[in-house]
């Protein structure tokens, strides 16, 4: 993208924001944050909220190892966590509301928002799922726990989109918004 994900506009918020707006909203209470390679220009940015925030040393080794990260610090007691990748910012608060109560009113192990058949984020992972992930080898990441666990899985059907679609283009970021990314972050382009 060449700019922090994290940071990029959206509407009259950034990534980040938007999701943190989200979660505060509905509730969420000991937000995480795990950030990488430009934990120092985002931190700044998202000091003044309520969240944790730990910077991952070694962004290089993926996304998993964030998330190990993540658990690693979560309060003991917590019955169960909520994972949101900040590459996707457009899901609407009565989506995750919705998903929270579906995990909450099931026995699941997990639960996913599911659209056109794919399933997408947030997820939502109760605590017996910690260990799990945590022994997981970076190299494997999540897919193959989610395919052990579909016996175990709520799915939430949903038409929004926003849950399987990452934003990791200037094209992706131009289908979000409407806003070609030059013009989002007021760069000028000479002989466009």
């Amino acid at each position: 993208m060449g700019f922090p994900k994290a940071l990029l506009p959206i509407g009259q918020d950034t990534f980040i924001s938007r999701i943190l707006n989200t979660l505060e909203h509905v509730g969420m209470k000991g937000t995480t944050v795990v950030l990488g390679s430009h934990a120092g220009q985002i931190e700044p940015r998202i000091r003044d909220r309520r969240v944790r925030v730990i910077v991952n040393p070694r962004p290089s080794d993926g996304q998993l190892s964030s998330i190990k990260l993540a658990l690693s610090t979560l309060d003991p007691a917590s019955e169960a966590c909520m994972l949101w990748p900040v590459d996707q910012p457009g899901i609407s608060e009565t989506l995750v509301r919705t998903l929270i109560l579906k995990f909450a009113s099931s026995n699941a192990h997990l639960a996913l928002p599911q659209c056109r058949e794919r399933r997408g984020h947030p997820a939502v992972l109760r605590r017996l799922l910690f260990q799990e992930i945590m022994d997981t080898p970076l190299q494997e990441g999540l897919k193959p726990l989610v395919l052990r666990h579909q016996p175990d899985m709520a799915l939430l059907p949903t038409d929004e989109s926003a849950v399987i679609e990452d934003i990791d283009t200037p094209e992706d970021y131009f289908h979000l918004t409407g806003i070609r990314l030059e013009e989002a972050l007021g760069i000028s382009r000479a002989n466009d």
